[in-house]
């Protein structure tokens, strides 16, 4: 492992466990403070909108600027953020500027985060390197969360949310001090030239992904409403979840290597049955099936990731970023646009996001030979 890994490693860590320690309450906090379920559905949905609408912008401000600059507007708004959630009020401004807030946030930390990712990632070890960072992400969520739970049942929002903020600031000294050889980057930022060359079917299998995202959103709201009202619970399923995975980590990532066995259908379709007996339980058998969702979530995560980071290296990295996001972001959009308008039951909302993950098990994944973007 070379030095920027290590510094990488470090800036994962510190930054995952520091989010993770109140993000995953947001929807409860909202919820608990008597905002209704389509409220808080609205909200998650105003947050991928504006991502939508701001992915173009911060997409050029990195390119031309520095991805650094990123990072630091995301810890700005990342701080507003908590300082609004000590401040919540029930109105429709206070649910669009945390919306936006939140918005820039997630944003502009996953774009400088994944730009790194692939600045740290070696051509020719992607399982390797990205499984290791995946297990140094799992090592930060494995306490974060029932950390944050305990805080918020027995101390205080604003102490959580204060630890929270200053541990996300020092995640920053590890970023800076990553080194690169300075790389003159020409190239035109051009989203409709580079969706062109990804086939249609891969911009599905990877925005299906993205439903996990909002299968987490809704499932803390399930475990919430239909198991148990407490913070403590959630935490204790997401410890169980994220401790299962680190080994298997490990070892998966180097057995997806295997070009025999298509392993993302099979991940994919393992997570679905898992998510379906989740949602149908309401009792201590969710404490096994939250042991068996790390394993499926994260077969499914470093698999799919194997086939992304490779598709990125034959791009050039800011076109690359801006169509994964968009993608991301308006599949997201999408899922929860149905939801809204369309379903009032909880568990029908978490069917259809499994649904939109399901179908990509039968979608063809197409490697990709682009010669214009391609790496040497």
């Amino acid at each position: 492992m070379d030095s920027n890994q290590k510094k990488f490693n470090l800036y994962v860590f510190l930054s995952t466990f520091s989010r993770n320690l109140i993000e995953v309450f947001i929807p409860i906090i909202l919820y608990k403070f008597g905002y209704s379920l389509k409220e808080v559905i609205l909200y998650y949905l105003i947050v991928n909108l504006f991502i939508v609408l701001l992915v173009y912008p911060s997409i050029y401000i990195a390119k031309k600027y520095s991805n650094r600059l990123l990072a630091l507007t995301g810890i700005f708004s990342f701080v507003l953020v908590q300082y609004l959630l000590t401040q919540i009020s029930y109105s429709s401004f206070y649910i669009i500027i945390l919306s936006f807030f939140y918005a820039i946030y997630r944003l502009e930390y996953w774009l400088s985060r994944r730009f790194y990712n692939l600045k740290v990632i070696h051509k020719k070890d992607i399982s390797n390197s990205y499984s290791l960072i995946s297990i140094v992400n799992q090592v930060a969520l494995i306490i974060s969360s029932y950390v944050g739970a305990l805080f918020l049942d027995f101390i205080s929002i604003e102490v959580l949310t204060l630890i929270s903020m200053l541990l996300f600031l020092f995640s920053l000294f590890p970023l800076y001090k990553l080194k690169f050889e300075h790389e003159k980057n020409d190239t035109k930022i051009s989203l409709i030239k580079t969706i062109k060359k990804i086939p249609i079917n891969n911009l599905y299998i990877f925005g299906a992904y993205e439903s996990i995202n909002v299968i987490k959103f809704l499932f803390s709201l399930y475990l919430f409403i239909y198991v148990k009202d407490n913070y403590q619970t959630i935490g204790i399923m997401n410890l169980l979840t994220n401790l299962s995975t680190i080994v298997f980590a490990y070892f998966y990532g180097k057995k997806i290597n295997d070009k025999k066995t298509n392993y993302l259908s099979l991940s994919i379709i393992f997570m679905v049955i898992v998510y379906l007996l989740k949602v149908s339980f309401t009792t201590y058998v969710l404490v096994l099936i939250a042991f068996l969702e790390g394993i499926a979530t994260k077969m499914y995560e470093l698999s799919i990731s194997k086939e992304m980071y490779s598709l990125s290296k034959k791009f050039e990295y800011s076109n690359y970023n801006l169509v994964y996001e968009l993608v991301l972001s308006v599949f997201r959009s999408i899922i929860l646009i149905i939801c809204y308008f369309f379903v009032e039951d909880l568990k029908v909302m978490i069917y259809i996001a499994v649904f939109f993950v399901f179908i990509s098990a039968f979608i063809k994944y197409k490697p990709l030979k682009c010669k214009d973007y391609e790496v040497e």
